[in-house]
């Protein structure tokens, strides 16, 4: 690896990220039999990763500064991580996402600050945070065909990266919803830090938040339960205002999918690991569906 210069040009974030993996296992070796202090080896790693890691900071560096400036639209940042991280599908056949290369991009872009603790005790039906997969990011913009006109809620925003993302990959307004205020500051000034005004988050529990315009809507297994029948409640109340989308990802999608007035873009999409898309359905013809 040392020898290998494509893995300290700026665009080759996907191989430097498995070379970075590379390394933290070899480390983690050197550790576990007591060589991680004076061994030679143990020392090159080290600063390797550390080379790697430095090539990594300077292009999320320059990329923040250019999303500051107003450098990207939509579809050239959407470029720029393909190019730094890999262009693969978003259609529907790759639909089941996981975490990848694109991932290490997003949380070196957003994620520059330690994730803080949390500060309240968690409803039993709360699910511990956890990051959405970029790639399913990706997938619901293309699916759900968000854009500008848009305005977009993720609930139960955690460290805010998904509101931050669709704003910047679409144009749509966006706002984060979540509990614990410690996220929610985080995600404020990632926001802030970027100088992101058509981003927002608030403080709240999901089932009493205002939606405001909101029309399409996000959840990653936030939570379960009641809880979750009681957001998907609002939501209802909101489907009366506006023409509404609803989004999932996870194991909360099956709970979802058999809401009457919700309908599925597609059966395929009822899945834990796919991006799910639903539609309302006006009463009468959620009566029909029955």
């Amino acid at each position: 690896m040392e020898a290998d210069p494509s893995l300290f040009a700026p665009h080759n974030l996907e191989a430097r990220s498995s070379a970075l993996d590379e390394l933290g296992f070899l480390q983690e070796l050197f550790r576990m039999r007591g060589l991680d202090a004076g061994d030679p080896f143990a020392a090159r790693a080290r600063a390797l990763r550390q080379r790697l890691e430095a090539v990594d900071e300077r292009l999320f560096h320059r990329m923040r500064q250019r999303i500051r400036a107003g450098g990207y639209t939509p579809r050239s940042l959407r470029a720029a991580l393909a190019q730094y991280a890999g262009n693969r599908s978003t259609k529907r056949a790759d639909l089941i996402a996981g975490y990848d290369a694109l991932d290490v991009a997003v949380h070196g872009l957003l994620l520059t600050d330690p994730t803080p603790r949390e500060t309240i005790v968690r409803d039993p039906e709360m699910v511990q945070y956890e990051a959405t997969p970029m790639r399913a990011i990706l997938a619901m913009i293309d699916e759900a065909q968000i854009g500008p006109k848009d305005v977009f809620y993720d609930l139960g925003a955690g460290l805010g990266h998904v509101a931050i993302l669709v704003h910047l990959l679409t144009g749509a307004r966006t706002c984060g919803v979540e509990i614990e205020p410690a996220f929610c500051a985080y995600a404020r000034a990632s926001a802030a830090r970027l100088g992101l005004s058509g981003v927002s988050f608030i403080t709240a529990d999901a089932r009493h938040a205002d939606y405001g315009e909101g029309n399409v809507f996000f959840l990653f297994t936030p939570f379960r339960g009641a809880i979750l029948r009681g957001v998907l409640g609002r939501l209802q109340e909101q489907a009366a205002l506006y023409s509404i989308r609803v989004c999932t990802y996870g194991t909360c999608t099956h709970e979802v999918a058999r809401v009457p007035w919700l309908q599925v873009q597609r059966v395929d999409m009822v899945h834990d690991f796919r991006l799910a898309v639903f539609h309302f359905l006006p009463l009468g013809e959620a009566g029909s569906q029955a």
